[in-house]
């Protein structure tokens, strides 16, 4: 008896879970210019490991460089705020950007968290921004298309993360996702399979998956 309440307990925790993951899919247009999490109040949400949403003021409050350490969340003005590191959720909305907590050896599934930015956040496969990336930059009397644009990113799929480069980012993506017969055959449009079409790309292959 006891072990089936558990079973019950543990399945209605993961549909909640699943619900509150799923409502934040991306829907909308990206780039693969960097994105960054600040230090000012801006209206978001915080999503707990058990699917609770707590909606407010949220910002960024601690870092190691481009890594966000913590959160602080405040429901109002003038009210006391919170700190939430990345054991505390399953992902953060700051002023639409979306930044998901992720296990730190994602074999195991297990141990330590840390947050990463999503450029796309999907179903079956999201694209993560990569904190020790390269960034495109001008230089002095030249004109340099895609500033600011990264020149590497990570992609989660199957509890596991791989480092896409510019540079080789076409091979990569078709051993990655060479399982979507559909996203391999519209991969021979080139127009369509580049880098800076980045966000059409992992949001077809999470539609035809």
């Amino acid at each position: 008896m006891k072990r089936t309440y558990v079973s019950v307990l543990i399945l209605f925790l993961s549909i909640l879970v699943s619900s509150a993951q799923s409502k934040y899919y991306n829907s909308g247009d990206t780039s693969t210019k960097k994105k960054h999490v600040g230090a000012k109040w801006l209206k978001g949400t915080i999503v707990l490991l058990d699917g609770t949403e707590l909606k407010g003021d949220v910002r960024g409050s601690s870092y190691t460089g481009d890594d966000i350490r913590s959160f602080r969340y405040r429901p109002e003005k003038d009210v006391k705020s919170v700190y939430y590191k990345a054991k505390d959720c399953q992902l953060v909305i700051y002023d639409d950007l979306i930044v998901v907590s992720l296990p730190k050896n994602l074999k195991k599934n297990s141990g330590k968290r840390k947050f990463y930015v999503a450029l796309y956040y999907g179903e079956h496969m999201s694209v993560l921004q990569n904190p020790k990336a390269d960034i495109a930059s001008g230089e002095a009397g030249k004109i340099t298309f895609n500033n600011d644009q990264m020149l590497s990113y990570l992609i989660l799929k199957d509890n596991d993360i791989s480092k896409i480069t510019k540079l080789f980012f076409k091979k990569k993506m078709k051993k990655l996702l060479g399982d979507n017969k559909k996203f391999i055959e519209r991969s021979s449009d080139k127009k369509w399979f580049n880098y800076n079409n980045l966000y059409k790309l992992a949001h077809y292959y999470n539609q035809t998956k």
